[in-house]
């Protein structure tokens, strides 16, 4: 069990913010107090009373931020829960309307966003319990109301909770589990309030919560909604719910509203409400209340499920290629000479920076080389007229994993907007060059040296609550950010819209809920006790698949359908369980790309804004089949002239990962949309060149076998280089090389001053490689 949160729970009278407090309180945290806002009253009221609500005035402010509706009943939850409440009016309006939410203090304009109401309330409550230190809300696919709550929280210094975020695709993955699992535990969730096509006046007042009225919604919204949607859960705003009563765990008393004490308020459009006379809490006759668990969603979707019951049932290697996939035929000499880059970086777009602190003293300290190298990164975004919103991705390699509080601190000072850019952090101990503590890889995006008109529509994806869904993002990155490509129409031939670029965060095998990385590994289904390397290997293979289940996820929620290649970065261990470890990754991601039926796709793809829709409810078009994203989407996967049945893998071993974690999984790149055209293949037995082209740039991964004597190592570099035209002085649009520094020597000055220095690195089969280097350029 992780640590016990004392919990701020916001409310809102609706079933989300209790079941959400449900979850709280099963993972062993404990809520000190409930946190309410409302509209500000128009005449006095007797809102504050706790023995009844007798109001002629309520109304609904029709907020994007709060609920409004059933307001006048909220006082009565601190009766019926006897847990303390506070409350404060709404203040302002929506003056934000984006999904992602920035509080700057210096930009504020004059009319205040309604967000910024929590601030005064929680300040009240944290005065009053000083122990506080989390905040829960019931956000499940809203990401406009997720990050202002998360905005509010991290500054105030309470851990944002958010157990229900993306719940409906959790397993079992159905929308309405949800609402089943409410009815599981006795919630009674009344409808007060419908603003759909599908929903009229006789649904209101019915328990949602129930199998007949979520049976009949689901039936209504599967007419006027849009499958996957939430609309079933009323997450576009298609009703609202006010609880009146739960298990005896949590509401110690009923709310009792009688017919005669409601009436419907009709509104344009078919859109209609109840207004709440008189309420009042019966309480309950209970001796000893019997603890209600709530269902928890499965760990691993059925895909990692599966995957992970393959690992368990075959230790071979995965096959005769250990970086590329399979080939057709044997390992033979060039066939065909290779697609040459382009190394044309003032058009390139996505450009490739390292950034190291060569310049400054040896006997600089670690926040002295970072503050220079932020200072650095600074200089050289202000010379090409960037922003630090242009950087879509990083790579921080430290020399001690126990320098990152420091770092981390500095680095942040950079980005001061909502969303910053993906990151990955690793350590690599005394490989990295003498008195540097630290090294910064960069990724930017350049829209001036890529045509394109104006700076480009960048989406991100930073969810900083805990949830069962993936690992909180709480600091200076987020989990994945997409950009789109400028692509040539030669190119753009069977894509299926935009083709747009993901970058995403190192994923670590993280319990989501709990931020706890899981020892699986003393699990065994027989009596007998697992052996100490079978204990390992459990482990391994549990931590894998996990980490690699929140990269698909997030690659998923991104639409990526297709990853450009991946490395596994895994601790310093014996060489013996390293290529143990990696050749279970490299089964896993081998396992995780078999081909599956396609599915058909009916629509655009356009990612959905659920404040929009709210807003222009009833303007969308409605009843349309949800566009089914696959990961891989091999619809858009386009061999020409070989075979494929994974991108490239391969591990490397470096000293330390976050959190002391066994495996950090890192993508280099995810494609939207496409297509992604595999071109012919150069190997033999020294080297092998992968290449593949999408939105009209030329990806090349050089893979070098560890050779010996280290001369041979350096002899295949140059041949695989002079089979693309180049030397290895690194000039072009991106560039990262994986380097074993058993044989640094042998490297020269373009390649090292760009690498990302490793203890060795493993194919997907377990053999050891000399070098693996990714080369982008702007066309092919």
């Amino acid at each position: 069990m992780a640590e016990s949160l004392n919990v701020i729970a916001l409310i809102s009278g609706g079933k989300d913010s209790f079941f959400s407090l449900l979850h709280c309180v099963q993972n062993g945290h404990k809520v000190v107090a409930l946190a309410n806002l409302y509209p500000a009253p128009t005449t006095p009221t007797s809102e504050e009373s706790n023995h009844g609500v007798d109001n002629e005035e309520e109304h609904d402010l029709n907020s994007f931020m709060y609920q409004t509706v059933g307001h006048t009943v909220i006082p009565l939850y601190a009766q019926a829960l006897q847990i303390p409440l506070y409350r404060e009016p709404i203040v302002g309006t929506a003056a934000q309307t984006g999904a992602s939410y920035a509080h700057d203090e210096e930009e504020r304009s004059e009319a205040q966003d309604e967000t910024e109401s929590l601030v005064p309330l929680l300040r009240r409550i944290i005065a009053e319990h000083p122990t506080a230190n989390a905040l829960s809300t019931g956000a499940i696919l809203s990401t406009y109301q997720r990050t202002r709550v998360e905005s509010v929280a991290l500054r105030l210094g309470l851990t944002p909770l958010g157990f229900l975020w993306k719940y409906p695709i959790l397993p079992p993955g159905t929308q309405i589990s949800l609402l089943e699992d409410m009815q599981s535990v006795g919630l009674d969730a009344r409808i007060v309030k419908v603003a759909s096509g599908g929903l009229d006046e006789s649904f209101l007042w019915g328990n949602v919560a129930s199998p007949p009225v979520m049976r009949r919604v689901e039936k209504c919204m599967k007419r006027f909604g849009t499958d996957g949607d939430g609309a079933v859960l009323g997450e576009g705003g298609e009703f609202e719910t006010l609880v009146i009563d739960g298990p005896s765990s949590l509401f110690k008393g009923k709310i009792v509203i009688l017919e005669e004490d409601r009436s419907i308020v009709r509104e344009g459009g078919g859109a209609a409400w109840l207004r709440i006379r008189h309420a009042e809490v019966v309480m309950k006759n209970i001796d000893e209340a019997e603890e209600t668990l709530c269902r928890l969603p499965g760990t691993l979707d059925q895909i990692f499920s599966d995957a992970l019951g393959d690992l368990d049932g075959n230790q071979e290697a995965i096959g005769s290629s250990s970086l590329l996939g399979t080939f057709e035929g044997p390992v033979s000499p060039i066939q065909q000479p290779p697609l040459r880059p382009v190394l044309d970086t003032d058009k390139g777009g996505i450009v490739y920076w390292v950034v190291n602190p060569a310049a400054i003293g040896s006997d600089a300290s670690v926040s002295q080389q970072a503050s220079s190298l932020l200072t650095e990164i600074q200089k050289r975004l202000t010379k090409l007229s960037l922003q630090s919103t242009d950087i879509i991705s990083t790579l921080i390699i430290l020399r001690s994993m126990q320098d990152f509080t420091v770092v981390n601190k500095i680095y942040s000072t950079l980005f001061t907007k909502p969303n910053p850019p993906a990151r990955v952090t690793i350590s690599c101990g005394t490989n990295l060059p003498e008195n540097t503590h630290l090294i910064i890889h960069l990724r930017i995006n350049n829209p001036q040296s890529s045509n394109q008109p104006t700076r480009v529509a960048r989406k991100a994806l930073h969810v900083q609550s805990r949830s069962y869904w993936a690992p909180a993002n709480i600091g200076p990155y987020s989990q994945a950010i997409s950009i789109p490509l400028p692509t040539p129409s030669a190119d753009s031939s069977g894509g299926q819209g935009e083709v747009r670029v993901v970058a995403v965060a190192g994923q670590i095998p993280l319990t989501a809920h709990t931020m706890a990385i899981p020892h699986l590994g003393t699990k065994n289904s027989t009596s007998s006790p697992l052996s100490a390397h079978d204990t390992f290997l459990a482990d391994c293979k549990s931590q894998t698949v996990l980490a690699l289940q929140h990269l698909w996820r997030i690659g998923e929620e991104m639409d990526v359908g297709w990853w450009t290649s991946a490395v596994a970065y895994l601790p310093a261990a014996s060489a013996e369980s390293n290529a143990e470890r990696a050749s279970i990754a490299g089964q896993a991601w081998r396992i995780v790309h078999c081909e599956t039926p396609t599915v058909e796709e009916d629509g655009d793809g356009e990612e959905r804004d659920l404040w929009e829709e709210k807003y222009y409810a009833g303007m969308a078009q409605r009843g349309a089949q949800q566009t089914q994203k696959l990961l891989p989407d091999w619809n858009i996967v386009k061999p020409c002239g070989r075979s494929i049945d994974h991108p490239p893998f391969f591990a490397v071993e470096v000293d330390e990962l976050p959190r002391q974690s066994s495996i950090e999984w890192h993508a280099h790149m995810g494609v939207v949309n496409g297509p992604v055209t595999i071109h012919p293949s150069a190997h033999n037995h020294r080297w092998s060149l992968y290449q593949c082209t999408f939105g009209g740039r030329l990806q090349s991964i050089i893979a070098i076998e560890h050779l010996e004597p280290s001369s041979e190592t350096r002899n295949a570099l140059h041949e695989a280089l002079e089979a693309l035209g180049m030397d290895d002085s690194g000039e072009s649009g991106w560039f990262a090389s994986y380097v074993d520094v058993s044989v640094q020597g042998a490297w020269g000055s373009g390649v090292s001053s760009g690498m990302i220095p490793c203890t060795r690195i493993w194919g997907g089969s377990g053999n050891r490689l000399g070098a693996v280097l990714i080369i982008g350029t702007v066309a092919a």
